[in-house]
């Protein structure tokens, strides 16, 4: 490259259009044709904590008290990583275990609690 050539950083620009949906302008970044008051809102799918673990959701458990990583979870499981990964999630929101060496303590007593059990 010849000296004095060199491009500068693109920055992203703002630009102003009219929403699609109710007319009224606003400035957006990207490819955005609608206004921020008429978008939708992202509504997460909220966890039932105060159900019990699923059967697969157990198995998951059983494994991570095993001491295994979720690729080999997921290799047991004929899973992906990312169903295991959202299991992982599901079953840390449902048992309020921070991590995963939590949560396998927590199943640990879980067991124990089985076994004295009559």
């Amino acid at each position: 490259m010849e000296r004095g050539t060199e491009m500068a950083a693109v920055l992203p620009v703002e630009i102003a259009r009219n929403c699609n949906r109710c007319g009224r302008g606003f400035w957006a970044e990207g490819p955005a044709r609608v206004c921020p008051a008429c978008r939708p809102l992202k509504v997460r799918k909220s966890i039932d904590i105060t159900r019990p673990l699923s059967f697969r959701e157990k198995q998951v458990v059983a494994l991570v008290a095993q001491g295994k990583l979720n690729k080999e979870i997921a290799y047991t499981l004929c899973l992906t990583e990312a169903t295991v990964k959202d299991y992982m999630h599901r079953i840390l929101r449902k048992t309020g275990t921070p991590n995963r060496t939590a949560l396998a303590v927590w199943a640990c007593r879980q067991e124990a609690e089985r076994a004295q059990q009559p």
